[in-house]
């Protein structure tokens, strides 16, 4: 797989991304009433938890997980958590050990989920099953643990060439982080703290640094919007009424 650019992202660039992503989708309003309903934190171990993301998942693009079958999905989610959450509670928080064994473990359990029968549809008279797949997959996984573990789609998948399986998801986490790390020392280089970007963006307290490194995939990638150049944003700056 070829992975993320290696070049960090621009602290403007994405400063630009975010406030697009705000203005361009309802998605900032699902992710806020998902937060809203799941408070303190999600848990799948609850039936009106598991229900709160089925919603926040079919807002964020998921057509798969018809709303007709959610209990069904909602029942695969339960036994789903049983059986991966020792491993990936680990991930709440932080990276630390982020290790080949870490990345196995997150592989396995996104393969879990995302081979999990959700729903049924049928196609030309057949009944097909459908599973939960990856990108819903991943954009549970974000809603479980903003902090470590990103959302992707489809079209992040194809233009770097990530597959739709666990061992493709558990490197695009690590590419995540590096790409993170990068980009927290191009900030570093211009004065700015990258952890402290989502509050002056203006967003709620539980916005991540790794959502808003998606976001900017999501923008520049998913709906395939060119920024602005530096040289461009300071020559519009400039014309602003300095008296």
């Amino acid at each position: 797989m070829t992975g993320l650019p290696a070049e960090p992202i621009e602290p403007l660039d994405l400063a630009v991304a975010c406030c697009l992503y705000e203005q361009m989708t309802p998605y900032a309003r699902s992710l806020r009433r998902l937060r809203d309903a799941v408070v303190p934190a999600l848990d799948l171990r609850r039936d009106d938890h598991r229900l709160a993301l089925l919603q926040f998942l079919n807002d964020w693009g998921c057509r798969n997980l018809a709303k007709a079958w959610h209990q069904r999905a909602s029942t695969a989610l339960e036994k789903w958590c049983s059986s991966t959450w020792g491993c990936l509670d680990l991930f709440r928080d932080s990276l630390d050990d982020f290790d080949s064994m870490r990345l196995r473990d997150i592989a396995r359990a996104f393969d879990l989920l995302s081979g999990s029968n959700a729903a049924e549809k049928t196609r030309q008279g057949v009944e097909l099953q459908v599973s939960f797949g990856p990108t819903a997959t991943s954009k549970s996984l974000f809603a479980l643990m903003p902090n470590t573990l990103p959302a992707w789609d489809g079209p992040m998948r194809k233009a770097f060439d990530y597959d739709d399986d666990g061992a493709s998801y558990a490197q695009f986490v690590e590419d995540v982080h590096g790409k993170i790390a990068e980009t927290d020392q191009c900030c570093r280089e211009r004065g700015l703290e990258l952890v402290d970007l989502p509050a002056k963006l203006g967003r709620p307290a539980y916005t991540t640094v790794a959502q808003l490194v998606v976001e900017y995939y999501w923008i520049t990638v998913t709906r395939g919007v060119s920024l602005p150049a530096s040289d461009v944003l300071s020559e519009w700056l400039s014309w602003c009424d300095s008296r």
